[in-house]
């Protein structure tokens, strides 16, 4: 019982200790850090969004290349099968 008892006394001083040291070296204040989080996912989610969309609009560009592409292999392939 006695080990127990210094186990437990020795955890809550350890997890106090942690916690006050923490609070002491913490670069800034939690609303800081939540306003710095935010505005750095904010500017990743622009990141992707913009890559996206230049990914789509060359998706775009290159299925109306192969769309155009087909259209004249179709009419090239009709003008030749015509009987003479």
């Amino acid at each position: 019982m006695k080990y127990v008892l210094s186990f437990l006394l020795g955890t809550i001083f350890g997890v106090l200790a942690g916690a006050i040291i923490a609070l002491l070296f913490a670069p800034s204040s939690g609303e800081e850090l939540r306003g710095s989080i935010k505005a750095s996912a904010d500017a990743n989610y622009a990141k992707l969004q913009e890559g996206y969309q230049k990914s789509m609009q060359g998706m775009q560009t290159r299925m109306d290349k192969m769309s155009s592409d087909l259209q004249a292999m179709t009419s090239r392939s009709q003008a030749t099968d015509k009987p003479v």
